[in-house]
């Protein structure tokens, strides 16, 4: 068996890509991260790497440096630069709140990303449970049929 993704060969009752790199579910169910992955435009990408820098802690070493600074030069602490945003730091208010409008967006875009990578996982345990399940149920007609026809056998050789 021909492997979709990478085109590695396969034992025919394989279940799962034997390339250690691929190592992808075989068989006729499309691959959901490939089609999520085809899917996705610009503005998601950039969402999925701003929330994926957000969530990290060097974003608060990064603030916290940031806020550090700000204030160490509004207060006079370092004579770098004039002092732009006095105490109480009016203007500092102002860029974390622009911040946190974007942030937000950001973390909605890639939520809402997420969210149709779950449904489409979803569905796709949906339709793998019912294909189950309905192969359950021909190996249970199956075997009723076998018992039954033991049994006729049996009472054959049991009446003569």
């Amino acid at each position: 068996m021909k492997c979709p993704a990478c085109g590695g060969e396969n034992a025919a009752d394989a279940v799962f890509c034997a390339n250690p790199a691929c190592h992808k579910a075989l068989g006729e169910f499309p691959y959901v991260a490939e089609e999520i992955d085809r899917e996705t435009q610009a503005h998601e990408r950039i969402a999925d790497r701003v929330t994926g820098f957000i969530g990290h802690p060097y974003f608060l070493v990064v603030h916290t440096v940031w806020f550090a600074l700000w204030v160490a030069i509004n207060t006079g602490l370092f004579m770098i630069a004039r002092r732009f945003d006095v105490y109480p730091f009016s203007l500092l208010g102002i860029v974390l709140s622009i911040e946190a409008i974007f942030i937000t967006g950001f973390v909605l875009i890639s939520q809402n990303r997420q969210s149709t990578h779950a449904d489409k996982r979803a569905e796709l345990d949906y339709e793998v449970n019912v294909r189950t399940f309905r192969d359950i149920q021909q190996i249970k007609a199956l075997l009723g049929r076998l018992e039954e026809r033991i049994n006729k056998v049996e009472r054959a050789i049991t009446d003569t």
